[in-house]
């Protein structure tokens, strides 16, 4: 009878092993009410069910290290004044097919209508559909403020709604 219950007992120590997942490398970091979260691939598993995660819950330092080390080296040679002159040519191709794309207000279309709105980094943006075109392009809020005022009263009317009060159905 006694060994009956010391299997039952190992098998119960054994189920009790939590399953440790593997970090295999860090994509992002973000502070959300400052704390750093990490954005991780897991080992063995599809890019779906990558996560954020909260520092303190990682035991991966060395990832987190190389991480901030290639993140440092990226925000250098963007500041950087003097680029080698591969990087140099690269960043005039960019430039190249940015004046080819010209965005915004300085494409000389007229707007039509704002879409939607969102915030990108803390500025106020507005998603415009041009006039005679298929184009939409997102625009700072104080630009089309400026530029089509009457645009920005159109959206934030259709977008008001009216709610009565019982007090002013009553009165006559």
């Amino acid at each position: 009878m006694r060994k009956k219950q010391n299997v039952k007992h190992r098998k119960t120590e054994e189920a009790a092993v939590v399953q440790e997942f593997v970090v295999e490398k860090i994509i992002d970091r973000r502070v959300t009410d400052g704390r750093v979260e990490y954005y991780l691939k897991w080992k063995g598993f599809t890019d779906a069910d990558n996560t954020w995660e909260p520092q303190d819950n990682l035991d991966c330092p060395e990832l987190i290290e190389e991480f901030l080390n290639c993140l440092n080296i990226a925000e250098r040679t963007e500041e950087s004044p003097s680029q080698p002159a591969a990087q140099e040519r690269e960043l005039e191709n960019d430039t190249e097919l940015e004046t080819e794309q010209v965005r915004g207000f300085a494409n000389g279309l007229e707007p039509e209508r704002i879409i939607g709105s969102t915030d990108s980094k803390g500025e106020l943006m507005f998603l415009v559909k041009w006039k005679d075109s298929e184009e939409v392009d997102l625009v700072s809020a104080k630009e089309a403020s400026v530029k089509c005022p009457q645009v920005v009263i159109a959206f934030y009317e259709d977008k008001l709604t009216w709610h009565s009060c019982p007090e002013d159905d009553q009165q006559p």
